[in-house]
């Protein structure tokens, strides 16, 4: 969940920063913003549904009870990985904005900002960890490089496997490699 508040805050500043930008009559930052709320609703909802039915069956037939107080939190929970957006949908959104940044790499021009690591994902995937001790692996700034040698290995693996696919041949309306970026 804290990754959640931390994406919240991120979200809040980019929005506040996008609305002013849409005063002004420029919408460029709407595409990065609704990556990250179509993203953070579909992180968020499948954690309180999972989290909610996590404890539902930890408690046995009690968790179905009314008494419990936990079919009524499920009951109310359940619905939102389908309000405002399907999840699938959702994520499906959030990852076609990180693969577009991908994509605008491989063309040589610059990622900014959280995606910069996209600028050097082979010079990130090769890099090795200098942590000796717990101390050093657990210090904020090698548990950082660790994700993004995580995010790197994932995205240019899933970028490599959509570049080899021939799907995107049978649905140009659909295709991730045209030339908007």
């Amino acid at each position: 969940m804290f990754v959640i508040a931390c994406v919240q805050q991120i979200v809040n500043g980019i929005m506040a920063e996008s609305d002013k930008e849409v005063e002004k009559g420029n919408f460029t930052m709407l595409d990065e913003l609704h990556h990250y709320t179509s993203g953070m609703k579909a992180l968020a909802t499948n954690y309180a549904y999972f989290g909610i039915d996590e404890l539902r069956q930890a408690c046995g037939g009690a968790g179905f009870t009314l008494a419990s107080g936990i079919a009524d939190i499920w009951q109310d929970i359940a619905p939102y990985s389908t309000f405002e957006g399907v999840n699938v949908v959702m994520a499906q959104q959030s990852s076609r904005y990180v693969l577009k940044q991908a994509k605008k790499a491989s063309k040589g021009q610059k990622c900014t900002g959280f995606f910069s690591y996209i600028n050097d994902l082979d010079g990130i995937c090769n890099s090795k960890s200098e942590a000796r001790t717990a101390e050093e692996f657990g210090a904020i700034d090698h548990l950082d490089k660790a994700m993004k040698v995580n995010a790197a290995a994932q995205l240019r693996r899933t970028f490599e496997l959509l570049k080899s696919s021939d799907a995107h041949e049978k649905n140009k309306q659909n295709d991730l490699y045209a030339d908007e970026v």
